[in-house]
């Protein structure tokens, strides 16, 4: 009987345990997106990476951010199936694909999909900085680069140069207008080389320097990837690729809006350093170091748009920026030496202006006087008033 009544508090026990943990086993299954979702998720990625993907359809795009979207933790898993078929490919073009699927991704969802991805890859759950394909030495497991090795060619380097597109791409976002700009914030002002900040003299100065440090910033991040555009440039043999056609044609379409930012951030820019309040010693040696590395990318560019303009790879209907050359002569009115010099020159009339740096224009001189004054008491008190007007007649005394 004992026995029969230790089952019955056990069987209740557990039922009740049952009962209690019925709703976080419902919130788990909310949070652990379900396996025929990942399943679809995963068939999805296979037709946009497979031998048959790759071109200008974006149905299986549209189709992965919906099923991703059904589920909040579906993200974590695209983005580790993604570095899976992409560690896995051998064959540059499917490499290819996978690369060209998270640029699509990228661009197509919206801004809390895309802060998500940036998140995943900044954890390396998201790893597409190191395609393994037949020329990479990481396809043989070597993890480092031999000496005199064999540089990539054709859509092999191509696979590798849009590797390292989509990388600094992440570092990116599509603002509301539609247009790119940088993700990262700039470094505070005056932290340089791990030292710590001189503090600012006036709060209008450090807004100043603050705004030049963001300007400075957003120009040299439009420069590092413009230059990795400008070599992306297919060849004959890979262009004849949907795939690399594709990818190419999205570098190129960004270029064009990451040249509009540069070109904004450069005129604002050259109008500070023109305006009374100019820029510090610091940022203007940093302005130089941008017009100097612009006067041989803006040529470069020129070539690279007249170039894609003769290509089979770009499309003959894009509107392409007129890019404004930076000259070497631009470039050099920056340079610290003629800095220094122009410091030195307006220390110099300023201190002529002031008259050789003291506090007065001209030489002043102290005398004691030597004549006392002698103040006398009257009676007609209307008199004195309309002699001296406040009650009091005064007359100098020669003291003997």
């Amino acid at each position: 009987m004992k026995v029969f009544k230790g089952k019955i508090w056990a069987a209740l026990g557990s039922l009740m345990d049952h009962a209690g943990g019925a709703p976080s086993t419902k919130a788990s299954s909310a949070a652990v997106p379900d396996r025929a979702l990942l399943a679809d998720i995963e068939a999805a990625v296979e037709r946009c990476t497979g031998s048959g993907g790759g071109g200008d359809d974006d149905r299986h795009v549209h189709e992965i951010l919906f099923l991703v979207s059904n589920a909040p933790g579906a993200i974590t898993f695209l983005s580790r199936r993604i570095t899976a078929r992409l560690e896995a490919a051998r064959a540059p073009a499917a490499a290819l694909r996978s690369l060209l699927l998270v640029h699509r991704l990228l661009r197509a969802g919206d801004r809390y999909f895309e802060q998500d991805l940036r998140g995943l890859w900044a954890s390396r759950d998201l790893r597409i900085d190191a395609p393994r394909c037949s020329c990479s030495p990481l396809a043989a497991g070597v993890h480092y680069v031999i000496a005199g090795a064999a540089a990539p060619t054709g859509t092999c380097a191509f696979v590798h140069g849009y590797s390292a597109y989509l990388e600094e791409r992440m570092q990116w976002v599509i603002n509301q207008a539609g247009n790119l700009e940088p993700a990262r914030s700039p470094p505070p002002p005056h932290h340089h080389d791990g030292k710590l900040p001189t503090p600012p003299s006036t709060s209008s100065s450090h807004d100043a320097d603050a705004d030049g440090e963001s300007l400075l910033f957003k120009l040299a991040m439009c420069q590092r990837l413009l230059d990795l555009a400008i070599q992306l440039l297919p060849d004959n043999n890979t262009s004849a690729s949907a795939a690399a056609r594709s990818a190419f044609g999205i570098v190129l379409r960004e270029s064009f809006k990451v040249y509009d930012a540069f070109t904004e951030n450069l005129d604002a820019m050259l109008l500070r350093s023109r305006s009374l309040a100019g820029l510090s010693k610091h940022l203007r040696v940093s302005a130089h170091e941008v017009l100097r590395k612009a006067s041989v990318q803006t040529p470069e560019l020129k070539e690279f748009y007249h170039k894609c303009k003769r290509s089979n790879a770009s499309s003959k209907t894009l509107e392409y920026p007129l890019v404004r050359v930076v000259t070497p002569a631009q470039a050099s009115a920056m340079e610290p030496a003629a800095i220094l010099e122009e410091d030195e020159r307006g220390e110099a009339e300023a201190e002529a202006n002031d008259g050789g740096g003291s506090p007065f224009a001209c030489k002043m001189e102290t005398t004691i006087s030597t004549v006392w004054v002698e103040f006398d008491d009257d009676d007609d008190q209307d008199q004195e008033q309309k002699i001296t007007g406040d009650g009091h007649s005064s007359k100098a005394v020669q003291p003997s």
